[in-house]
């Protein structure tokens, strides 16, 4: 068993089968992959990896499962099962490229102009990236740690990591690390929260874990912890409009994928690696690439040479200008960017939702006046180089009319 000293949730225990995880090169990786891509240019404390936020959703995986074993009527959840998934949690962001996210929407530029890439799947691209990694590099070690106790370890991690489960053991697992409600969120809202130094994402992880229930396939909180869940829910809210979608943020994120989609173009980083070399894409390769491929390394490395339009444009906006910046976004080989932000942060379809429990399940919109009140989160914001600023004018007056006619 090992300790691991955390800042946000304290002392971490992996227990050995957990340990051999995190010691593989592939799973070490990840603390050189920014959890918040360039956010650390507006929120300088956010340097902090995929790496301690795996930890951090491994913890409370295992957290969360201890809870429902003592609050449902179940039979599966022993302590072998939680190590299994605890090391589904741990590698749920395996697959993760340099920067996150934002690779990911590096793909999406790079697809738009020169065809779809092989392996992209949007932002799920990680997810499968991750599987496939398991599946030819991982697979043996972890066969060695589980398989004395699972049939097909394997087969449980993809499924889950996929949320796919065949049985109630994986929607167990797949709903505690990916759902409205989970491990994955449940880290990272207080980690980023944390190095970001703000109090958005702050919630009550204590409480909330102790009344969570699994219920006829489906995970709950009991009904006294409904303002927990109210209370999660606009925590993520508040994250994304003041953090994660912060204009400056995206200005930089936009610059560098653009920047990561001309080092795709120009042959010096493949878009989607070879299995065995994805030990040597992190954050450091891609910023040494970029320092020549101007202007966009001065962006993202000096934060020079680049400004955004200061207003945040809303939907029906950008929907009016969109298709005359894609256009000079062409024209000017990515030196002029639309970029759009948007975020679900509680939205109820067939088969997915969080419920409250007293004696019967509720989906929480019928309950909750707060969750059917949140909305979907959407902005743009337009970013170019200096030398385009005269270019730029004319779209700038027609986003300033724009907002003034929807505004009145």
């Amino acid at each position: 068993m090992k300790l691991i000293r955390d800042p946000v949730h304290g002392y971490i225990e992996l227990d050995d089968k957990l340990v051999s995880v995190v010691s593989d090169p592939y799973f070490q990786r990840l603390r050189y992959i920014t959890q918040t891509g360039l956010a650390y240019l507006v929120y300088p404390g956010m340097t902090h990896s995929r790496f301690e936020h795996s930890l951090g959703a491994m913890f409370l995986a295992s957290e969360f499962l201890r809870y429902i074993r003592r609050n449902s009527e179940v039979d599966f959840i022993s302590e072998d099962y939680i190590s299994l998934v605890s090391a589904v949690a741990l590698l749920h962001d395996v697959g993760h490229m340099p920067f996150s996210h934002t690779y990911e929407n590096a793909l999406e530029t790079y697809s738009k102009i020169y065809g779809k890439v092989e392996g992209y799947s949007g932002r799920k691209t990680h997810v499968e990236l991750g599987i496939k990694l398991i599946e030819e590099e991982m697979s043996s070690a972890l066969e060695k740690a589980f398989g004395n106790t699972f049939s097909d370890p394997v087969g449980f991690i993809k499924r889950v990591l996929r949320e796919s489960p065949r049985n109630k053991e994986e929607r167990l697992a797949a709903l505690v690390i990916s759902n409205f409600i989970d491990a994955d969120r449940g880290d990272y809202l207080l980690r980023d929260s944390y190095h970001a130094g703000v109090e958005y994402g702050i919630y009550d992880v204590e409480r909330l874990k102790r009344f969570l229930v699994f219920v006829d396939g489906k995970l709950a909180v009991f009904k006294k912890a409904k303002p927990i869940v109210e209370h999660f829910l606009l925590a993520r809210m508040y994250m994304y409009q003041n953090v994660y979608f912060h204009s400056v943020v995206g200005m930089y994120n936009a610059i560098l994928a653009q920047g990561m989609a001309k080092l795709f173009a120009s042959g010096k980083l493949e878009p989607i690696p070879d299995v065995k070399d994805y030990v040597n894409y992190v954050d450091f390769r891609v910023l040494n690439l970029l320092k020549d491929q101007e202007p966009f390394g001065e962006g993202v490395i000096y934060r020079r040479g680049w400004k955004r339009v200061k207003v945040d444009l809303n939907e029906d906006c950008a929907n009016q200008i969109r298709g005359k910046v894609e256009d000079l976004t062409k024209a000017s080989e990515g030196l002029i960017i639309l970029h759009e932000f948007r975020d679900v942060p509680y939205k109820e379809r067939e088969n997915e939702a969080f419920y409250v429990y007293d004696g019967e399940l509720h989906e929480l919109s019928k309950v909750s006046q707060i969750a059917r009140s949140i909305s979907d989160i959407k902005k743009a914001v337009i970013v170019y180089h200096s030398s385009y600023e005269s270019v730029v004018s004319p779209i700038v007056k027609e986003v300033v009319e724009c907002l003034r006619t929807k505004d009145g």
